[in-house]
């Protein structure tokens, strides 16, 4: 039998047709080729010669764990009950019958704890977020002859970093999804739902990197961590540095960034509700026409620690002692974002040591009683007060 031997042909002995057809394909690939290398070094080169770009992209890495973790504050889920009580709470993690009636479950026991929702002897307690977060999910979990059941999760860091909090059977959602939220902010508030089997109450669980943790362990933990947060947020009559307010304010004002930095409308930018002739500048928003941004700032300073001297005089008469750091911070921005409803603040405060929410409520009935009595522009008051207050409380905790 005859042999074949292998032969593998010149390019010279192809027929024409294939000659042109590979180097047609030959010729594609390599531009292709040329143009993707092209992209690859023009991206890497962008990316190492432009350092401010290059700077942004790493603070803005780089703030989601910073900005979220220093100074946290941590709250009860259940209002009216602290983190004490939650933590002392019998049954504790995986137990599996109804907190209220004792009644078994028809399934084992579970990542998370079911708490007794009533306080003062009532059922239907309000639901707040554990954590500043952010929504990320709002799932409907079944319906019952009370009505439909909810399930709010909230995202964010803690002193261990990333965590999940889910707060299982809830209705009259406050938040929808994306929303940011404090510590201390209602969210919802526990649903009647299965009240004959187990009775109303909150089903409280948290997951982090794949796992449940025990949330009386993560509150015990949390009272550990706001002795921290209480020296630094909450401390009467103490003196607020310059810098602080600066940030603080600046932050909610957006003339400074995450990190305390200007940004460009610290420089100068045009206010939509003033018609004076001058930009505002400064970490202020400052209207009235200073030399620099600089000099904006030591201008508004003067005005706020004579607002600051008012505001607690009107904490001592109604409280008997001044406010906490995180409350006057607030009160200041109020003053900044209208002195009327600044001076109208202390009013509102139900006590001089208010959690997040309470300043929130505060702040939006301050302003809206400012607005009635002087008139105004219509806008989304809760929110935008809401968005403030979490961007002084952010700067307070750095």
């Amino acid at each position: 039998m005859n042999s074949v031997a292998n032969h593998k042909p010149h390019w010279t002995e192809l027929p024409p047709v294939w000659r042109w057809v590979i180097g047609s394909a030959i010729q594609t690939g390599d531009v292709a080729l040329k143009l993707g290398c092209v992209a690859l070094i023009g991206a890497s080169t962008w990316v190492m010669v432009d350092a401010d770009a290059n700077q942004r992209f790493t603070i803005r890495r780089g703030a989601a764990a910073t900005v979220a973790t220093q100074g946290q504050t941590y709250a009860s889920p259940i209002v009216g009950k602290t983190l004490d009580d939650l933590v002392a709470y019998q049954p504790t993690h995986g137990q599996s019958f109804g907190p209220e009636t004792g009644n078994q479950r028809s399934y084992g026991p579970h990542g998370g704890v079911d708490f007794d929702a009533r306080v003062g002897g009532a059922a239907g307690a309000a639901v707040a977020s554990p954590i500043s977060g952010t929504v990320s999910e709002i799932r409907k979990i079944g319906t019952s002859a009370n009505g439909a059941s909810y399930q709010v999760h909230i995202q964010g860091q803690d002193w261990a970093g990333p965590v999940e909090h889910q707060l299982v059977h809830v209705d009259n959602i406050a938040v929808a999804v994306g929303d940011t939220v404090t510590a201390g902010q209602v969210v919802a508030k526990v649903s009647p739902t299965d009240s004959v089997s187990t009775g109303p109450h909150l089903d409280w669980k948290i997951k982090r990197g794949g796992a449940w943790v025990n949330p009386q362990t993560w509150a015990k933990d949390a009272k550990g961590q706001q002795v921290n947060a209480a020296s630094v947020n909450n401390a009467p009559g103490k003196p607020i540095p310059d810098d602080l307010l600066k940030r603080a304010i600046g932050r909610a004002e957006g003339t400074r960034d995450a990190n305390g930095q200007p940004t460009a409308a610290y420089h100068g930018h045009p206010d939509p509700g003033w018609s004076g002739r001058c930009q505002n500048q400064g970490s202020f928003s400052y209207q009235h026409c200073a030399a620099s941004p600089e000099a904006a700032d030591q201008s508004w300073l003067g005005t706020l620690r004579k607002a600051e001297q008012d505001i607690q005089a009107q904490a001592q008469a109604k409280f008997g002692k001044p406010l906490s750091q995180a409350a006057m911070v607030a009160a200041l921005d109020g003053y900044t974002q209208s002195p009327d409803a600044g001076k109208r603040l202390v009013a509102h405060l139900p006590t001089a040591d208010p959690n997040p929410q309470q300043i929130i409520q505060a702040r939006t009935a301050a302003l809206n009683a400012s607005r009635r009595a002087k008139g105004g522009p219509p806008m989304n008051v809760p929110r935008d007060q809401q968005r403030r207050v979490n961007a002084l409380l952010e700067q307070l905790g750095r």
